[in-house]
């Protein structure tokens, strides 16, 4: 089984595809890496995809597979501010920004700054 699956079958995560056309063109996916009654949303998108809605259509997916999970009253999107798009999908979907935290491990990339925002959309 692979991790994916894993993590699926535990209930850990739940993660998808995110598809143009039958074109596989990022990933999406719910986890519970917040505490207890939360779930947070992870995105990507390979840059040539990047600009058409596809990150706010996936969130916007996740958050309704999000209330439809038992014992959920939070979801949130974590994004570093070096990545206002991010933030843009957050803000489009209703989510309203909780604080920004310096992540003591620093940048995880490139072109991040290490400080990561934190947005919440109460259920």
């Amino acid at each position: 089984m692979s991790h994916s699956q894993e993590e699926w079958a535990s209930g850990e995560a739940y993660n998808y595809a995110i598809t143009s056309d039958g074109v596989v063109v990022g990933s999406c996916g719910l986890h519970r890496r917040i505490g207890r009654g939360g779930l947070d949303i992870g995105y990507w998108l390979h840059h040539a995809w990047t600009g058409r809605g596809l990150a706010t259509q996936a969130a916007a997916a996740l958050v309704q597979a999000g209330r439809g999970l038992p014992g959920i009253d939070r979801i949130e999107i974590h994004h570093d501010e070096a990545n206002p798009a991010s933030g843009a999908v957050a803000r489009r979907l209703g989510f309203t920004e909780i604080e920004r935290v310096r992540l003591p491990e620093g940048p995880d990339a490139p072109g991040e700054t290490g400080v990561q925002v934190r947005w919440r959309l109460q259920i």
